[in-house]
């Protein structure tokens, strides 16, 4: 019996117009209805999910920044949170002072390194052009996941503790909610989910989604253009 529904957001639950489906919603609040959780994975901040909310409200739960902040949404408080500590965050700037960054708090990003003297840091995005196997290499040695990902033609890599990851975030809340694996499933479209795949035996992928992300696939299913949420939520009874 299916408990909880995690699905990623940008990529997969969004369509071309940045919106979410009217069919996907209804299907959504049937499934909330009968009791199962829906939770949204997301690599930005949990507040973005909550713009979607204030409308139609279709989420209970929000991992956000990979899995740095879990947010639960009906008690409006974070119920996980692991952060950048200082001496890393240094570190990393050391190595690549000359690349571009923006760095993520809870609700606000940076640019600019002496911005985030106070501030707690969650996430770095570093702009990595052609250097990525050089930055993987000079990072390996810091407790940290790295995820790459591309937008507008441009390749990134998100950095986070590597303590966190979607996963982390999704067993925070079963072992709140007394879920075990076998009752949830995921939808995914992002490389940052591969922890989802490698751990919830039911993880759809839209087909989208990056070929890497596909060899995780316990099925491929529809495009975010083509209602590929809403098509698995349909055949939730």
């Amino acid at each position: 019996m299916i408990k909880m529904v995690v699905s990623s957001f940008y990529n997969t639950l969004i369509n071309q117009e940045d919106a979410i489906p009217t069919s996907t919603m209804l299907e959504i609040e049937r499934l909330r209805e009968k009791g199962i959780i829906f939770t949204i994975c997301t690599n930005r901040q949990y507040q973005e999910v909550l713009d979607y909310n204030k409308d139609f409200p279709f989420v209970d739960y929000i991992i956000s920044l990979n899995g740095s902040i879990v947010y639960d949404v009906l008690k409006e408080k974070i119920i996980y949170q692991k952060k950048l500590t200082k001496t890393v965050i240094n570190k990393i700037y050391k190595f690549f002072p000359d690349l571009n960054y923006t760095y993520y708090s809870e609700k606000e990003t940076y640019s600019i390194k002496e911005d985030i003297e106070d501030k707690n840091i969650y996430k770095i995005e570093l702009e990595v052009n052609n250097n990525e196997d050089m930055i993987r290499d000079k990072l390996k040695n810091l407790p940290l996941n790295l995820t790459l990902f591309e937008l507008n033609e441009k390749k990134y890599i998100e950095i986070t503790s590597d303590q966190v990851s979607m996963f982390s975030g999704v067993d925070k809340i079963s072992l709140k909610k007394e879920l075990d694996l076998s009752n949830i499933i995921a939808i995914s479209g992002n490389e940052s989910d591969i922890s989802l795949s490698q751990n919830i035996k039911r993880n759809f992928i839209v087909k989208n989604a990056s070929k890497k992300l596909k060899k995780y696939a316990y099925k491929i299913v529809k495009s975010n253009l083509e209602n590929g949420v809403g098509t698995v939520l349909s055949k939730i009874k």
